[in-house]
Parts: C-alpha cells; sequence; structure tokens
C-alpha cells in the first residue's frame, strides 16, 4: 500500500495491498481499506468504515491533463459506512452515517444516512430489515 504525505491514519486501521491513500487523507478509527482501493487527496473516512477492494474514489469532475481550473472535490465516508468491491465514488460525494453501497455502484449523488443504494447509477434500495443496521452500529 502507498500512504502518501500528511494522510492521518486512526487507530487498528487496516489498509490493503495496492491501495493508495492520497495526501492529506484523514481515517477514522477501526477503518477497514481493502486491497487496491483509490482515495484521492484529502478524502475523509469516518470511523468503522469498510471500503471493499477495488472501490475507486474520484475528485476531479472535469479530468483533463494541465487543467488550470482543476478543483478538488474528494468523497466524505461518514461513521459506519460500508462500500462494497469496486464501487465508484464520483467527486463530491457523501456517503451517509451507516449507509450501505453495492458492489459495482457508481455513485453519482449523495447517499443518505442509513440508506442502500445500488446499480449505475446508484439509486436508493430498501434496507433489509435482517441487517439490523441501527443496532450494530455504534455512532458516537
Amino acid at each position: 500500500a502507498r500512504v502518501l504525505q500528511e494522510a492521518r491514519i486512526g487507530a487498528h486501521v487496516s489498509i490493503g495491498g495496492g491501495t493508495e491513500i492520497g495526501r492529506g487523507c484523514h481515517i477514522g478509527d477501526r477503518t477497514r481499506i481493502g486491497a487496491n482501493v483509490f482515495l484521492p487527496p484529502n478524502s475523509v473516512i469516518g470511523t468503522d468504515v469498510f471500503v471493499g477492494p477495488g472501490a475507486v474514489c474520484t475528485d476531479d469532475k472535469y479530468p483533463v491533463a494541465g487543467n488550470a481550473e482543476y478543483y478538488a472535490a474528494p468523497p466524505t465516508i461518514e461513521d459506519g459506512a460500508v462500500i462494497g468491491a469496486c464501487a465508484l465514488l464520483l467527486p463530491g460525494v457523501r456517503i451517509g452515517k451507516g449507509a450501505r453501497v453495492a458492489a459495482g455502484a457508481v455513485v453519482t449523488e449523495d447517499v443518505p444516512d442509513f440508506t442502500l443504494v445500488v446499480g449505475m447509477p446508484a439509486r436508493i434500495r430498501a434496507m433489509p430489515e435482517s441487517w439490523g443496521i441501527a443496532e450494530h452500529i455504534s455512532l458516537k
């Protein structure tokens, strides 16, 4: 894994091989980042977050080499959220507390707290009651 300058990594964090944690990222305690994940500079990841292998976060809405008007818009993933394998988070999205992003989903807009999104583009689906989300996540 590559952890770039000024990244702040919390206690008991696991980072998989082949992952790149961009400069200035903040990762909360007890978070697990799978193998081959990309987090652009200044991404904010909360506590107790799971990011599945191969997930990619982006921060450039208009990617052009040498763009003088480049404005970084990294994602924010809040406490207790789960990002499935190979999910793609587009620039500036917020993944809410306890939210779930299905494997392979393409997230183009914010995901509300305790919501499940699936598909391309990601759309809200009913959270299975059997997941007992609120009961199993300690959000301080």
